[in-house]
């Protein structure tokens, strides 16, 4: 039985994640459900879940929020031994320990109209790795297309509920992407560079041909959940800037990403 009709069917353990200052998990709802990955990702209007690999075993999880600065964790895990990996793999996931009272006084300081929604965290992805093939599939595309791309990878790869891993894209043949040839090869190459170096920073995928800042940036972002990384050179931030001037690597800093995000947000 798969693990999200098991959580119809009966009860999964739960654990309450617990955060300070503000949330805002619509926002963050929202901009999961955008870039969710059929079969193995599913948003509805309170609640996001996923399958994943943790510790070479499948799992599967639900973050509901229910009541006000706590999200429910239900999952279905081989062991208990899995469960603290999990908490702080979610907690980094999720930015659940951000300052964000902290941060949205540093950046209202330097743009006092930048923030239109509070509570903005950053909504990180499983691991760098995906992150990695989601910057990959997204150079100089649409988000609906880059998520077309992503889906079909995983139904051509997967049993449609697990996320590609390096190992598998790095062995495939890629021609049923329909995009640039460069970018199937840049893909192909990323996967077996992390084959070879699983321990490699993303700053070192700058060796690899076709990964470029913007990726590695991007990587940082969603993949580590780093809290400097201003994307400057991203086209829909680029377009926001020409409305706040004030704004930029370094009046940001150290909340780089923040202001990346309610960049985006505009």
């Amino acid at each position: 039985m798969a693990a999200s009709d098991l959580a119809k069917s009966k009860a999964l353990p739960s654990i309450e994640l617990e955060y300070k200052g503000p949330l805002d998990w619509p926002f963050m709802l929202s901009f999961y459900q955008r870039r969710a990955i059929k079969h193995i990702e599913s948003i509805d209007e309170n609640s996001y879940s996923r399958h994943a690999f943790l510790n070479d075993k499948p799992i599967w999880f639900r973050l509901t929020q229910r009541r006000p600065q706590s999200l429910t964790l239900e999952y279905d895990i081989a062991s208990d031994r899995e469960l603290k990996p999990l908490i702080a793999k979610l907690r980094r996931m999720l930015d659940l320990d951000a300052d964000i009272d902290v941060i949205e006084v540093h950046l209202k300081a330097v743009e006092p109209d930048l923030i239109k929604r509070t509570g903005i965290r950053i909504p990180g992805v499983w691991s760098s790795w995906e992150a990695g093939v989601r910057a990959v599939l997204g150079q100089q595309v649409s988000v609906t297309a880059a998520i077309t791309h992503l889906n079909r990878l995983t139904e051509q790869l997967t049993d449609l509920t697990q996320f590609p891993s390096p190992e598998l894209v790095a062995s495939a043949d890629l021609s049923f992407l329909k995009m640039p040839q460069r970018r199937k090869d840049s893909l192909s190459a990323l996967a077996d560079f992390v084959v070879k170096h699983p321990s490699a920073s993303p700053n070192e995928w700058l060796a690899i041909k076709g990964i470029g800042p913007w990726t590695v940036q991007y990587v940082q972002l969603r993949g580590l959940s780093e809290q400097d990384c201003f994307l400057s050179g991203d086209l829909v931030v680029k377009k926001a800037l020409a409305h706040f001037a004030r704004i930029n690597e370094n009046t940001a800093h150290p909340y780089g990403s923040y202001a990346t995000f309610h960049l985006w947000n505009q």
